[in-house]
């Protein structure tokens, strides 16, 4: 553990769900993750995954998502001081998952299951998969006021803004998105992928 956000941001505990006979759903955090979890035919975890050959994954413009975990972040921990919490997320970025990149998410797949193919979805299309309209949240003008200008933020957004507007309805595998991100935007993968790798190179 090289932080003590890691076992936050990337857990042991991970679930999968089963939509329809051997259809499986990667269910994330401000993703329609409740009505995924509730809506499907059952939910398992490590030792069913490391078998899948595919799986859906449904993704969410990434500032609207941003902002919504952080909303529903600040609603959870109503006791915070407001603006104390802000300046350090401000200042930090991701220190929930429930506003973690996406792309962190899928990092976490990875652990499990190294080989799976994924499918991109919208999230607009879960009503027709869960039956009912997908819940949003009024959004908190203050919280886009405040996080629209944060250039890093957007630096590391661009994550996955790739995985929105360039892999929508595609089938992928994790290692094709990182040679997309290297060969598209090379300074985006050497600050954050490369960065990465650099430190767990040391361990090795």
């Amino acid at each position: 553990m090289l932080s003590y956000l890691d076992p936050l941001l990337f857990p042991d505990e991970i679930l999968v769900v089963e939509l329809d006979p051997g259809r499986f759903a990667y269910p994330i955090y401000k993703n329609g993750s409740s009505g995924l979890l509730e809506k499907s035919r059952s939910v398992t975890g490590p030792e069913v995954i490391k078998h899948l050959k595919t799986i859906e994954v449904f993704v969410r413009e990434p500032f609207e998502r941003y902002v919504s975990g952080v909303q529903t972040y600040l609603r959870y921990n109503s006791h915070l001081d407001r603006a104390t919490a802000l300046t350090m997320i401000d200042q930090y970025l991701f220190l929930d998952r429930h506003f973690a990149l996406q792309f962190h998410w899928l990092v976490n797949l990875q652990r499990f299951n190294s080989n799976v193919w994924m499918t991109f979805r919208s999230v607009t299309e879960l009503e027709n998969e869960i039956g009912e309209t997908w819940n949003t949240l009024t959004r908190d003008q203050t919280l886009v006021d405040y996080f629209k200008e944060n250039r890093k933020l957007h630096f590391y957004l661009q994550l996955d803004k790739v995985l929105y507007y360039e892999f929508l309805g595609q089938t992928v595998t994790f290692k094709m998105i990182l040679a997309y991100i290297k060969n598209t935007y090379p300074g985006l993968y050497e600050e954050v992928i490369e960065r990465s790798q650099q430190l767990c190179a040391v361990l090795d």
